[in-house]
């Protein structure tokens, strides 16, 4: 009888020390998981903040081309540029809105930069006056709108590089396929009706 309590005893506890070591394996593991998601969840939550104003700055460049641009593929370009680039906010804020609970992100003049990605100096609110009363225009908007289509191929690469939402890289890889696509027509253009190429090599 003795024997049987001890027995008994000793298989409690074993069995507890068994469930409290799962316990902490488990405990461990989903804090490390959620440490990991939440990184990689705050680079594409970052990621939308700062591309939703960035392809606003865009669009209102490319609205103003529509009134003002000598040459009609340039306008066509705007034309394609405001559709594209309208739909891809659209995108990124219902997406914004179905993992972090608000489509609500930063206005142009407060956009965010990435963390830790190095993108051209930009100043969209100054080359939005600029257009406005630049001359020759056509010049004008392929040196805005050059730089600020490689400081979006940047962005879209750091998604590439540390983004995890399958439907953010796809759209990642969507926006350096078409805008350098853009990129190497501006610079056509720059040098056909102007002369001379945009000073920058990046994202060709």
């Amino acid at each position: 009888m003795h024997k049987n309590s001890i027995g008994q005893a000793l298989l409690c506890a074993l069995i507890g020390l068994a469930l409290l070591s799962s316990l902490s394996i488990s405990t461990a593991s989903a804090t490390s998981n959620r440490d990991t998601t939440g990184k990689t969840t705050a680079f594409d939550l970052q990621f939308i903040d700062m591309m939703v104003p960035h392809h606003q700055g865009a669009v209102a460049m490319a609205q103003i081309a529509l009134r003002r641009a000598q040459h009609p593929r340039l306008r066509q370009l705007a034309r394609s540029i405001i559709a594209g680039q309208n739909r891809e906010i659209s995108q990124m804020r219902s997406w914004r809105k179905a993992w972090y609970g608000s489509a609500q992100t930063p206005s142009m003049a407060h956009m965010p930069m990435l963390p830790g990605v190095a993108m051209p100096a930009m100043n969209m609110s100054m080359d939005l006056r600029r257009l406005q009363i630049a001359r020759p225009f056509d010049r004008a908007f392929l040196d805005a709108m050059t730089p600020h289509h490689q400081s979006a191929v940047v962005a879209a690469r750091a998604e590439l590089a540390r983004g995890t939402r399958p439907q953010l890289r796809a759209l990642a890889r969507t926006i350096i396929t078409t805008q350098k696509r853009e990129i190497r027509e501006m610079h056509a253009w720059r040098v056909n009706w102007h002369g001379s190429g945009i000073m920058s090599g990046m994202g060709h």
